[in-house]
């Protein structure tokens, strides 16, 4: 993808000069540059990734590769959705074809439930993400530019995420655990696809058995969890990794004071404020914080809680 970025001043060119053979160059060059991966690059900004896919709508709308459209308007929601702007995300979704392709329909289909999501409709949104399970359970062995797209792992942490959100934990836990179960069984090869999905299940898995007071299980899958939010995802996307971290070392320090283990829930805790003070974990500075307040108090270290406890009240007032 580096390459063909670096390389776009030529099929601009081609289709400027001849639009009947250039247009559809420029249009796959720039659906290629927008499509998700996770080759090792660091992705491109959302705002830039959302200018490709503008592009490439415009282009591929002077031409007549209808399927080439409707990818490029798929690729458009859904650099809609990275970008925030779930409401145009939605709209964006909705108007994508769904004759030209199942994979991309299910594609569409995961990113309109995550969109509705972003607008507070969880409940719809579980309806589409569980309908996007089932289009993904019932596709053929999709080809390389498909894979790209989405996956039934990826639709299944949509689904469990979304699941969790309405309050249905245990359904969650089921979903979280047989995507777990589908990453593991994949090879190195499949595992590119999708390797920022795995970390996010994981997380997201321990902090969904923690809500349920299930604390030993939610510790089995600790040591999982860490490792995968380690490595050079950690490098390439920091804006995503060192929150779910955090987000992850917050709930086993939790999990670890109910289970009678203070000493270890301190230093998880420690663990979290540390990353947290990182400028992409700063969001979630003041959960790890009253988190080691708590570990601190627990453990009789009065003096080290009181600090903990003014930072974080200064934090809170700023």
């Amino acid at each position: 993808m580096g390459l063909v970025r670096i390389l776009l001043p030529l099929p601009r060119a081609a289709a400027k000069w001849a639009p009947e053979k250039g247009g559809p160059l420029l249009g796959a060059a720039l659906s290629y540059c927008v499509t998700p991966s996770w080759a090792g690059l660091p992705p491109p900004s959302p705002a830039r990734r959302l200018a490709w896919a503008e592009e490439a709508v415009e282009v591929y709308r002077g031409t007549a590769d209808t399927e080439g459209l409707s990818r490029a308007l798929a690729l458009r929601a859904h650099a809609l959705l990275l970008s925030g702007r779930f409401e145009e995300a939605c709209t964006a979704a909705t108007a994508v074809p769904g004759e030209e392709s199942r994979a991309l329909t299910a594609f569409v289909g995961d990113v309109r439930a995550q969109a509705l999501a972003g607008v507070g409709r969880t409940g719809e949104a579980v309806s589409v993400a569980q309908a996007c399970v089932e289009a993904y359970r019932h596709l053929s062995a999709p080809d390389r530019r498909d894979r790209a797209l989405g996956s039934l792992p990826g639709a299944l942490r949509t689904y469990g995420m979304l699941l969790a959100a309405v309050g249905r934990r245990e359904e969650s836990v089921a979903v979280y655990e047989e995507c777990a179960a589908l990453l593991a069984a994949m090879s190195l090869r499949e595992l590119a696809h999708v390797e920022l999905v795995r970390p996010q299940v994981l997380s997201e898995l321990v902090g969904v058995l923690r809500a349920l007071g299930r604390y030993e299980d939610a510790l089995g899958v600790g040591p999982e969890a860490r490792e995968a939010l380690r490595g050079p995802l950690a490098w390439a996307v920091p804006e995503i990794v060192l929150p779910l971290r955090v987000r992850l070392l917050v709930d086993l320090a939790r999990c670890h004071t109910a289970t009678g283990d203070p000493a270890e829930a301190r230093a998880c805790a420690v663990a979290a404020v540390a990353e947290a003070r990182k400028p992409h974990g700063a969001g979630e500075l003041t959960s790890a914080l009253d988190c080691l307040a708590d570990a601190l108090g627990e453990l009789g270290q009065t003096d080290k809680e009181s600090v903990t406890r003014r930072e974080l009240a200064e934090l809170r007032d700023s």
